[in-house]
Protein backbone atom coordinates (compact mmCIF):
# COMPACT_ATOMS: atom_id res chain seq x y z
CA UNK A 1 0.00 0.00 0.00
CA UNK A 2 1.44 2.93 -1.17
CA UNK A 3 2.23 6.60 1.46
CA UNK A 4 -0.35 8.75 -0.14
CA UNK A 5 -3.15 5.89 0.30
CA UNK A 6 -2.14 5.42 3.64
CA UNK A 7 -2.21 9.37 4.13
CA UNK A 8 -5.69 9.46 2.57
CA UNK A 9 -7.08 6.70 5.08
CA UNK A 10 -5.25 8.67 8.36
CA UNK A 11 -6.64 11.51 7.32
CA UNK A 12 -9.91 10.02 6.88
CA UNK A 13 -9.97 8.68 10.41
CA UNK A 14 -8.84 12.05 11.74
CA UNK A 15 -11.93 13.89 10.37
CA UNK A 16 -14.10 10.84 11.47
CA UNK A 17 -12.68 11.18 15.18
CA UNK A 18 -12.90 14.77 15.06
CA UNK A 19 -16.97 14.62 13.63
CA UNK A 20 -17.52 11.95 16.40
CA UNK A 21 -16.03 13.87 19.41
CA UNK A 22 -18.00 17.09 18.28
CA UNK A 23 -21.00 15.31 17.88
CA UNK A 24 -21.36 13.19 20.87
CA UNK A 25 -20.51 16.41 23.02
CA UNK A 26 -22.46 18.68 20.46
CA UNK A 27 -25.78 16.66 19.90
CA UNK A 28 -27.52 17.38 23.06
CA UNK A 29 -27.74 21.35 22.11
CA UNK A 30 -29.76 20.59 19.72
CA UNK A 31 -32.54 19.61 22.05
CA UNK A 32 -31.23 20.86 25.51
CA UNK A 33 -33.53 23.49 26.71
CA UNK A 34 -31.95 27.42 27.04
CA UNK A 35 -29.98 27.78 30.01
CA UNK A 36 -31.68 29.99 31.75
CA UNK A 37 -35.07 30.32 29.92
CA UNK A 38 -37.68 32.36 32.21
CA UNK A 39 -40.74 30.84 33.04
CA UNK A 40 -43.33 32.58 31.28
CA UNK A 41 -45.95 30.42 31.93
CA UNK A 42 -45.93 32.26 35.32
CA UNK A 43 -47.10 35.71 33.51
CA UNK A 44 -50.32 34.11 33.52
CA UNK A 45 -51.29 35.16 36.81
CA UNK A 46 -50.71 38.80 35.91
CA UNK A 47 -52.88 38.99 32.41
CA UNK A 48 -55.46 41.78 32.32
CA UNK A 49 -57.88 39.11 32.04
CA UNK A 50 -60.13 41.11 33.48
CA UNK A 51 -59.58 44.67 32.34
CA UNK A 52 -62.63 47.08 31.38
CA UNK A 53 -60.40 48.81 29.16
CA UNK A 54 -60.00 46.12 26.61
CA UNK A 55 -61.99 43.14 25.13
CA UNK A 56 -60.83 39.81 24.25
CA UNK A 57 -62.39 37.78 21.72
CA UNK A 58 -61.40 34.08 21.61
CA UNK A 59 -60.91 32.96 17.94
CA UNK A 60 -59.73 29.55 16.13
CA UNK A 61 -59.23 29.37 12.69
CA UNK A 62 -57.90 26.50 9.91
CA UNK A 63 -53.74 26.01 8.60
CA UNK A 64 -53.46 25.78 5.15
CA UNK A 65 -52.65 21.71 6.22
CA UNK A 66 -55.61 21.13 8.07
CA UNK A 67 -54.64 21.66 11.75
CA UNK A 68 -57.00 23.81 13.82
CA UNK A 69 -55.15 26.59 15.69
CA UNK A 70 -56.94 28.38 18.39
CA UNK A 71 -55.78 32.39 19.74
CA UNK A 72 -57.76 35.51 20.61
CA UNK A 73 -58.21 39.33 19.39
CA UNK A 74 -57.60 41.90 21.97
CA UNK A 75 -59.04 45.40 21.29
CA UNK A 76 -58.88 48.68 23.71
CA UNK A 77 -62.44 49.09 25.03
CA UNK A 78 -64.83 51.93 23.63
CA UNK A 79 -62.48 52.96 20.63
CA UNK A 80 -60.87 51.56 17.44
CA UNK A 81 -57.66 50.36 17.19
CA UNK A 82 -54.61 52.41 15.57
CA UNK A 83 -53.23 49.21 14.15
CA UNK A 84 -52.82 45.57 14.47
CA UNK A 85 -49.58 43.25 15.95
CA UNK A 86 -49.18 39.82 15.66
CA UNK A 87 -47.45 38.17 18.07
CA UNK A 88 -45.59 35.11 17.93
CA UNK A 89 -44.57 33.24 20.97
CA UNK A 90 -41.85 31.49 22.52
CA UNK A 91 -41.25 27.61 22.25
CA UNK A 92 -42.93 26.02 25.60
CA UNK A 93 -45.22 28.98 25.80
CA UNK A 94 -48.82 30.08 24.84
CA UNK A 95 -49.87 33.24 22.66
CA UNK A 96 -51.84 34.33 25.89
CA UNK A 97 -48.91 35.66 26.99
CA UNK A 98 -49.65 38.60 24.76
CA UNK A 99 -51.83 40.26 27.16
CA UNK A 100 -48.72 40.66 29.26
CA UNK A 101 -46.29 41.70 26.86
CA UNK A 102 -47.98 43.66 24.75
CA UNK A 103 -50.01 45.43 27.95
CA UNK A 104 -47.96 48.79 26.53
CA UNK A 105 -49.53 48.56 23.24
CA UNK A 106 -52.64 47.86 24.08
CA UNK A 107 -53.00 50.59 26.15
CA UNK A 108 -51.92 52.64 23.50
CA UNK A 109 -54.33 51.80 21.55
CA UNK A 110 -53.32 49.21 18.91
CA UNK A 111 -54.92 45.62 18.94
CA UNK A 112 -53.09 42.35 19.30
CA UNK A 113 -53.78 39.38 17.66
CA UNK A 114 -52.00 36.12 19.14
CA UNK A 115 -52.31 31.98 18.67
CA UNK A 116 -50.92 29.17 20.43
CA UNK A 117 -48.76 27.31 17.66
CA UNK A 118 -49.23 23.85 16.51
CA UNK A 119 -48.10 21.37 19.34
CA UNK A 120 -48.87 24.01 21.94
CA UNK A 121 -51.64 25.88 24.28
CA UNK A 122 -55.06 24.70 23.14
CA UNK A 123 -54.37 24.67 19.42
CA UNK A 124 -54.25 21.15 17.18
CA UNK A 125 -51.51 18.57 18.01
CA UNK A 126 -49.79 17.69 14.96
CA UNK A 127 -48.35 13.63 15.13
CA UNK A 128 -45.96 14.31 12.68
CA UNK A 129 -43.95 16.61 14.31
CA UNK A 130 -42.13 16.77 17.41
CA UNK A 131 -41.46 20.42 17.96
CA UNK A 132 -38.14 22.11 19.55
CA UNK A 133 -37.01 25.51 20.08
CA UNK A 134 -35.71 25.51 16.39
CA UNK A 135 -37.60 27.03 13.81
CA UNK A 136 -39.39 25.04 11.20
CA UNK A 137 -41.66 25.21 8.24
CA UNK A 138 -44.36 24.46 10.40
CA UNK A 139 -43.95 27.83 12.26
CA UNK A 140 -44.09 29.90 9.43
CA UNK A 141 -47.26 27.95 7.89
CA UNK A 142 -49.16 28.62 11.09
CA UNK A 143 -48.26 32.35 11.25
CA UNK A 144 -49.09 32.64 7.25
CA UNK A 145 -52.26 31.30 8.67
CA UNK A 146 -53.07 33.67 11.20
CA UNK A 147 -52.63 36.25 8.80
CA UNK A 148 -54.79 35.07 6.48
CA UNK A 149 -57.31 34.53 8.92
CA UNK A 150 -57.02 38.13 9.75
CA UNK A 151 -57.95 39.19 6.66
CA UNK A 152 -60.96 38.35 6.47
CA UNK A 153 -61.91 40.48 9.41
CA UNK A 154 -63.72 43.58 8.22
CA UNK A 155 -62.77 45.84 11.37
CA UNK A 156 -58.86 44.93 11.22
CA UNK A 157 -57.77 43.90 7.41
CA UNK A 158 -57.75 47.65 6.71
CA UNK A 159 -55.67 48.14 9.52
CA UNK A 160 -51.75 48.43 9.78
CA UNK A 161 -49.97 45.19 10.78
CA UNK A 162 -46.85 44.43 12.29
CA UNK A 163 -45.50 41.15 14.13
CA UNK A 164 -43.53 41.06 17.19
CA UNK A 165 -42.15 37.52 18.17
CA UNK A 166 -39.85 36.25 20.93
CA UNK A 167 -37.54 33.69 20.48
CA UNK A 168 -38.77 30.85 18.11
CA UNK A 169 -41.35 33.40 17.20
CA UNK A 170 -39.01 36.08 16.81
CA UNK A 171 -37.21 33.62 13.89
CA UNK A 172 -40.74 33.19 13.04
CA UNK A 173 -41.77 36.70 12.56
CA UNK A 174 -38.59 37.42 10.60
CA UNK A 175 -39.29 34.76 8.27
CA UNK A 176 -42.99 35.39 7.26
CA UNK A 177 -41.71 39.56 7.07
CA UNK A 178 -38.57 38.91 4.63
CA UNK A 179 -41.49 37.32 2.18
CA UNK A 180 -44.60 39.70 2.98
CA UNK A 181 -44.17 43.17 1.59
CA UNK A 182 -47.22 44.17 3.18
CA UNK A 183 -45.48 43.77 7.20
CA UNK A 184 -42.78 46.89 7.39
CA UNK A 185 -42.67 47.20 11.42
CA UNK A 186 -41.37 43.76 13.66
CA UNK A 187 -40.57 43.83 16.48
CA UNK A 188 -37.96 40.99 18.48
CA UNK A 189 -36.93 39.51 21.36
CA UNK A 190 -34.05 36.64 21.90
CA UNK A 191 -34.18 36.47 17.82
CA UNK A 192 -31.36 34.30 16.70
CA UNK A 193 -29.41 32.48 13.42
CA UNK A 194 -29.41 28.04 13.83
CA UNK A 195 -26.26 27.87 13.00
CA UNK A 196 -24.57 30.71 15.01
CA UNK A 197 -26.41 30.11 18.20
CA UNK A 198 -25.53 26.34 17.91
CA UNK A 199 -21.80 27.23 17.44
CA UNK A 200 -22.17 29.40 20.70
CA UNK A 201 -23.51 26.88 22.74
CA UNK A 202 -21.78 24.07 21.53
CA UNK A 203 -18.59 25.59 22.49
CA UNK A 204 -19.85 26.50 25.71
CA UNK A 205 -21.38 22.49 25.99
CA UNK A 206 -18.64 20.87 24.71
CA UNK A 207 -15.92 22.88 27.31
CA UNK A 208 -17.79 20.42 30.31
CA UNK A 209 -17.35 17.18 28.34
CA UNK A 210 -14.03 17.51 25.95
CA UNK A 211 -10.16 19.49 26.70
CA UNK A 212 -10.31 22.86 25.93
CA UNK A 213 -7.13 22.55 23.78
CA UNK A 214 -9.47 19.74 21.59
CA UNK A 215 -12.18 22.91 21.79
CA UNK A 216 -9.16 25.79 20.79
CA UNK A 217 -7.76 23.55 17.83
CA UNK A 218 -10.57 22.49 16.00
CA UNK A 219 -11.79 24.46 13.48
CA UNK A 220 -15.10 26.27 13.34
CA UNK A 221 -15.72 24.55 9.75
CA UNK A 222 -15.40 21.09 11.50
CA UNK A 223 -18.09 22.42 13.94
CA UNK A 224 -20.33 23.43 11.19
CA UNK A 225 -20.10 20.44 9.34
CA UNK A 226 -21.21 18.49 12.39
CA UNK A 227 -24.07 20.95 12.65
CA UNK A 228 -25.50 20.38 9.89
CA UNK A 229 -24.92 16.49 9.89
CA UNK A 230 -26.62 16.55 12.84
CA UNK A 231 -29.23 18.86 11.78
CA UNK A 232 -30.30 16.31 8.72
CA UNK A 233 -30.67 13.73 11.20
CA UNK A 234 -32.81 15.84 13.46
CA UNK A 235 -35.01 17.10 11.19
CA UNK A 236 -35.72 13.01 10.00
CA UNK A 237 -35.95 12.48 13.58
CA UNK A 238 -38.62 15.45 14.42
CA UNK A 239 -40.57 14.67 11.37
CA UNK A 240 -39.42 18.71 10.24
CA UNK A 241 -37.58 20.87 7.91
CA UNK A 242 -35.63 23.68 10.08
CA UNK A 243 -35.07 27.18 8.62
CA UNK A 244 -32.05 28.77 8.19
CA UNK A 245 -32.74 32.76 8.52
CA UNK A 246 -29.46 33.39 7.02
CA UNK A 247 -30.31 33.87 4.00
CA UNK A 248 -33.81 34.94 4.34
CA UNK A 249 -32.74 38.06 6.38
CA UNK A 250 -31.05 39.74 3.38
CA UNK A 251 -34.85 40.59 2.30
CA UNK A 252 -35.53 42.71 5.35
CA UNK A 253 -33.54 45.22 4.08
CA UNK A 254 -35.99 47.70 3.56
CA UNK A 255 -38.03 47.16 6.56
CA UNK A 256 -38.45 48.88 10.39
CA UNK A 257 -36.77 46.54 12.93
CA UNK A 258 -36.76 46.67 16.38
CA UNK A 259 -34.61 43.86 18.07
CA UNK A 260 -34.32 43.57 21.72
CA UNK A 261 -31.20 42.06 23.49
CA UNK A 262 -31.08 41.48 27.32
CA UNK A 263 -27.65 42.18 28.69
CA UNK A 264 -27.72 38.96 31.11
CA UNK A 265 -29.37 36.44 28.17
CA UNK A 266 -26.99 33.36 28.36
CA UNK A 267 -29.48 31.85 25.93
CA UNK A 268 -28.99 34.12 23.10
CA UNK A 269 -26.54 36.34 23.98
CA UNK A 270 -26.60 39.85 22.29
CA UNK A 271 -24.15 38.83 19.83
CA UNK A 272 -26.18 36.93 17.91
CA UNK A 273 -28.95 40.17 17.31
CA UNK A 274 -25.27 41.99 16.23
CA UNK A 275 -24.96 38.96 13.54
CA UNK A 276 -28.38 39.65 12.23
CA UNK A 277 -28.17 43.12 11.93
CA UNK A 278 -24.86 42.75 10.04
CA UNK A 279 -26.58 40.62 7.50
CA UNK A 280 -29.27 42.81 7.15
CA UNK A 281 -27.59 45.75 5.92
CA UNK A 282 -30.65 48.64 7.03
CA UNK A 283 -30.44 51.70 8.52
CA UNK A 284 -34.02 51.30 9.45
CA UNK A 285 -33.24 49.11 12.82
CA UNK A 286 -33.41 50.02 16.05
CA UNK A 287 -31.18 47.59 19.39
CA UNK A 288 -32.54 47.85 22.32
CA UNK A 289 -30.27 47.02 25.32
CA UNK A 290 -32.33 45.81 28.19
CA UNK A 291 -30.30 45.85 31.51
CA UNK A 292 -30.90 42.53 33.77
CA UNK A 293 -33.03 41.14 31.50
CA UNK A 294 -32.35 37.19 30.60
CA UNK A 295 -34.03 35.15 28.03
CA UNK A 296 -37.43 36.12 26.92
CA UNK A 297 -37.74 38.27 30.29
CA UNK A 298 -36.98 41.59 28.96
CA UNK A 299 -40.10 43.00 29.96
CA UNK A 300 -39.88 42.67 33.67
CA UNK A 301 -36.71 43.35 33.73
CA UNK A 302 -37.25 47.10 32.23
CA UNK A 303 -40.78 46.97 31.86
CA UNK A 304 -41.22 51.13 31.60
CA UNK A 305 -38.49 51.02 28.99
CA UNK A 306 -39.52 47.66 27.04
CA UNK A 307 -43.54 49.37 26.56
CA UNK A 308 -41.40 52.97 25.18
CA UNK A 309 -39.48 51.54 22.51
CA UNK A 310 -42.48 49.31 21.50
CA UNK A 311 -44.78 51.90 21.26
CA UNK A 312 -42.43 54.31 19.73
CA UNK A 313 -41.64 51.66 17.23
CA UNK A 314 -45.31 50.68 15.91
CA UNK A 315 -46.28 54.00 16.37
CA UNK A 316 -44.60 54.98 13.29
CA UNK A 317 -46.28 52.46 11.41
CA UNK A 318 -49.22 54.24 12.14
CA UNK A 319 -47.78 57.71 11.04
CA UNK A 320 -46.25 56.17 7.88
CA UNK A 321 -50.01 54.56 6.91
CA UNK A 322 -51.41 58.01 7.73
CA UNK A 323 -48.45 60.29 5.34
CA UNK A 324 -49.69 57.71 2.47
CA UNK A 325 -53.14 58.17 2.83
CA UNK A 326 -52.24 62.31 2.90
CA UNK A 327 -50.64 61.56 -0.35
CA UNK A 328 -53.65 59.75 -1.84
CA UNK A 329 -52.09 56.33 -1.99
CA UNK A 330 -54.22 53.66 -2.01
CA UNK A 331 -55.04 51.93 0.97
CA UNK A 332 -52.89 48.43 1.46
CA UNK A 333 -54.91 45.55 2.87
CA UNK A 334 -52.60 44.71 5.97
CA UNK A 335 -49.74 47.74 6.58
CA UNK A 336 -48.16 50.29 4.91
CA UNK A 337 -45.92 49.52 1.71
CA UNK A 338 -42.87 51.98 1.82
CA UNK A 339 -41.43 52.97 5.26
CA UNK A 340 -39.97 56.28 6.14
CA UNK A 341 -36.25 56.27 6.44
CA UNK A 342 -35.13 56.80 10.20
CA UNK A 343 -32.17 56.01 12.86
CA UNK A 344 -33.70 55.46 15.78
CA UNK A 345 -31.87 54.79 19.24
CA UNK A 346 -33.84 53.38 22.64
Amino acid sequence: MSWLLWCVLIAIAVEIIIQYCIMRAAYPVLFAPMPDRFNLIGTLAQLPENDDHIQIRDVTFPTTDGLTLHGFIATPAGTLPKGVILFCHPFKSTGRIALFQCQGLLEAGFAVFSFDFRNHGESDNDVRYQSIHWLSQYELNDARSAIKYLRTQPELSHLPLGMLGMSRGAGTALAVAAKAPEIQFVACEGAFLNEELFLDHAIRWGERFLPRLFIQIVPTSEVIRAFRIMIWYSQRRQGCRYINLKPRVKDLKNRNLLFFTGEKDQSVVPRMTQLIVKRIHNTHITVCSLPGAIHNAGRFAQLEKFDAALIDFFSQMIENGSEEKELGFPEPLMGPADPVPSKRSA
